[in-house]
């Protein structure tokens, strides 16, 4: 998003090319908007127009099913939550299901990505959802780019859990 585009930038000494991009010499940081196809969108029209990066990095907001508020969590897998086809192995493509570079200082989860807010899942295990990683997963899949994405949880389903890790003034 703008917002958190806006902030990064600032702290990485970008320079605004237009509204959708930043830039310095070694860096690039591009805004894709909410959801996987903005996201896909915006990527194909990047790669078209620039060199292929050794590296993709995916920062963002996302909720989650077990997780505190405002903490930062490293993703490992990245899944298609609406992925369920009668003979195809739920939630994982033919294409997208790389492993992702990940960090041992915080947390490593998995990532499911959907097409609107997850408010609830029979998913048990921890586990961040959002709403354009898996886009870019296929895509760097496709091109052979590495992929990390490191996500600030912002929500959490368990509601009990919600009210009690946010700071009501």
């Amino acid at each position: 998003m703008e917002k958190e585009a806006k902030q990064i930038a600032e702290k990485l000494n970008l320079k605004q090319v237009d509204s959708k991009f930043y830039s310095s010499e070694d860096m690039s940081l591009i805004v894709t908007g909410i959801g996987k196809q903005r996201t896909a969108i915006e990527m194909i029209k990047y790669l078209e127009k620039n060199e292929k990066p050794d590296l993709i990095i995916n920062i963002g907001y996302a909720g989650s099913n077990n997780g505190e508020i405002g903490s930062w969590v490293s993703i490992n897998k990245s899944y298609n939550y609406e992925w369920e086809i009668p003979g195809e192995e739920k939630y994982s493509m033919d294409i997208g299901n790389q492993d992702l570079v990940t960090s041992n200082s915080i947390k490593n989860l998995p990532c499911y990505s959907a097409e609107c807010f997850v408010t609830k899942t029979d998913i048990k295990e921890d586990a961040i959802f959002d709403m354009e990683l898996h886009s870019l997963a296929i895509i760097c899949d496709m091109y052979d780019i590495k992929l990390a994405s490191l996500k600030k949880i912002t929500d959490n389903l368990n509601i009990k859990d919600y009210y009690e890790n946010i700071d009501i003034k």
